[in-house]
């Protein structure tokens, strides 16, 4: 990989001339006062200029507008940020469950908090592998595509066309937030854990051991099956906001597809050691956890048979 050029925020900042680089991302920032990919930057750049409270600004700022346009995944992967650089603010999961919670209480079609409400097909999620269908006239193999999983051989099942952007924006929130109580939210809050991925890389594997589920804060995930022949069958691409893996955190049954990140990806988790210590004072977390997986495997079960049909 070429090294950054000596005039880029990168090469500023490898030079440790953390002033320029400042400068840099000020100047585009003022073309681009939106872009937060920008903003996260700049709050980096603080923290190697040693100026932390700066940067502590910065997020907070972010996490809350985040959370107030109804990007929950988003505004707590910045929450994470945030408690790497200052451990113990308790009272940025406090603010941000409060401003989820107002956006879902005030949003055209939003539920009350109390009601976990039907889950939306939001895609992988895991089903129960025992689970019978009805019979039906098998479906022409799938075309092979040599692009998505490289090193492994797998075949594409038919996906309808990607929404534009614009529409996809539209629907990150992530719908399991919105069925927590405030107290209940900050306590998933603070057992969500932030990781980052490249593209490439395997979040989960078919078979192996289920102890977490995850929210896609940012990027998206491409989801594979094998089928009989040992090849890998790409079932569905997840994209910000999805959440996959409750039936495993819940049950601790394997894996039953393989996840790989399709872009760079930041991932918050929740693993089953965190959730037992949620729900031993948070009963209805696991309760909520139960009532979308049971959805989304009803709707996985009837697509499934709407495509035999």
């Amino acid at each position: 990989m070429a090294a950054p050029g000596k005039d880029t925020v990168e090469g500023l900042v490898a030079r440790k001339d953390y002033a320029k680089a400042l400068e840099l991302i000020q100047a585009q920032l003022e073309r681009r006062p939106r872009d937060d990919r920008l903003r996260l930057q700049q709050a980096d750049v603080l923290i190697a200029a040693g100026r932390e409270r700066e940067a502590v600004a910065q997020l907070m700022a972010l996490a809350d507008e985040q959370a107030a346009d109804g990007f929950a995944a988003k505004a707590i992967a910045i929450l994470k940020r945030i408690e790497k650089i200052a451990p113990g603010r308790q009272d940025v999961g406090d603010r941000l469950a409060h401003l989820i919670q107002e956006k879902v209480r005030h949003a055209p079609g939003g539920r009350p908090a109390a009601s976990a409400g039907p889950a939306p097909e939001f895609g992988l999620e895991e089903f129960d592998p025992d689970a019978e269908l009805p019979a039906a006239a098998p479906a022409p193999a799938p075309a092979v595509d040599e692009d998505d999983l490289e090193g492994l051989d797998y075949i594409a099942a038919a996906e309808p066309e990607p929404a534009p952007v614009e529409e996809r924006r539209a629907f990150v929130s992530t719908p399991l937030f919105e069925g927590f109580s405030q107290e209940e939210l900050v306590a998933v809050i603070r057992g969500l854990r932030l990781l980052t991925f490249a593209p490439g890389d395997i979040l989960v594997a078919e078979g192996g051991p289920g102890d977490s589920l995850f929210i896609l804060a940012s990027g998206s995930v491409k989801a594979f099956v094998r089928n009989p022949k040992g090849q890998y069958v790409k079932v569905n691409e997840l994209g910000e906001g999805a959440f996959f893996g409750e039936i495993a955190v819940l049950t601790g049954k394997p894996r039953t597809a393989t996840i790989t990140a399709a872009s760079p990806c930041e991932v918050l988790e929740l693993d089953r050691a965190a959730l037992d210590a949620i729900t031993a004072s948070h009963p209805r977390v696991r309760e909520i956890l139960k009532q979308f997986h049971e959805q989304r495997a009803q709707d996985t079960v009837q697509a499934m048979i709407r495509k035999r049909e």
